[in-house]
């Protein structure tokens, strides 16, 4: 079962840091060439350092139903609806790594993590489905918001919400989606970014599965 927000100690706060700042390091190491090259460097430390920064996001904490009473009327719609998936991706990588925490601390692997330890507990998972469809989901989520970026309304409606949204307690989601419209706004296409990640990701995964079906 699952460990709950409710009965996570510090310990388990410790590791879930050391292994989401382990993640955000793979990252930029994966992405260097993109992160020093001018059309993609804006998004890519958003992907790489924001998307998936080793702290606790308000996404995961604020309920669907909540988010879609404070914006209903008050953004452009397909805005709602993309924030959802924002909201979808982060409950999922959120659960991804309290799983991988708990197996950490089932085997005994301390908040100083190294590639080999990592592997390890990767494969031990066996949630191979679970993985795919969380890169096609960033995949997904990308495409969407890159093709709100490029609309005029979106930005508009954005700074019209921003002061409701922080009187409603909701104001740092806001903030989160402003910061990624501006930063995908400046890209015309997202073809060559969006592959990229998914090509490079499809890689890694496949390669700590392959490792563990040789184990086996």
């Amino acid at each position: 079962m699952a460990i709950t927000n409710k009965n996570k100690g510090p310990d388990f706060i410790s590791l879930k840091r050391a292994l989401q700042q382990f993640q955000s390091e793979r990252l930029n190491r994966t992405y260097a060439d993109l992160k020093v090259d001018p059309p993609y460097a804006a998004i890519t430390d958003f992907f790489s350092n924001r998307l998936y920064a080793p702290e606790d996001f308000t996404f995961r904490d604020t309920s669907i139903k909540r988010l879609q009473h404070v914006l209903e009327g008050r953004i452009y719609r397909p805005m709602t609806a993309a924030m959802l998936k924002v909201v979808e991706l982060h409950e999922l990588s959120d659960d991804l790594d309290n799983r991988m925490v708990e197996k950490m601390i089932e085997t005994g692997i301390g908040p100083e993590l190294i590639l080999d330890q990592y592997r390890a507990v990767y494969r031990q998972l066996d949630n191979y489905d679970q993985r795919i469809y969380q890169i096609n989901l960033t995949i997904d989520t990308t495409r969407i918001f890159h093709g709100l970026s490029q609309k005029w309304i979106v930005g508009v409606s954005l700074k019209t919400v921003t002061v409701a949204a922080h009187l409603l307690k909701v104001g740092k989601i806001l903030d989160f989606i402003s910061e990624g419209y501006l930063a995908f706004r400046q890209i015309k296409s997202i073809d060559y970014f969006v592959d990229t990640i998914a090509r490079r990701e499809l890689a890694w995964h496949n390669k700590l599965w392959m490792e563990k079906e040789i184990a086996i």
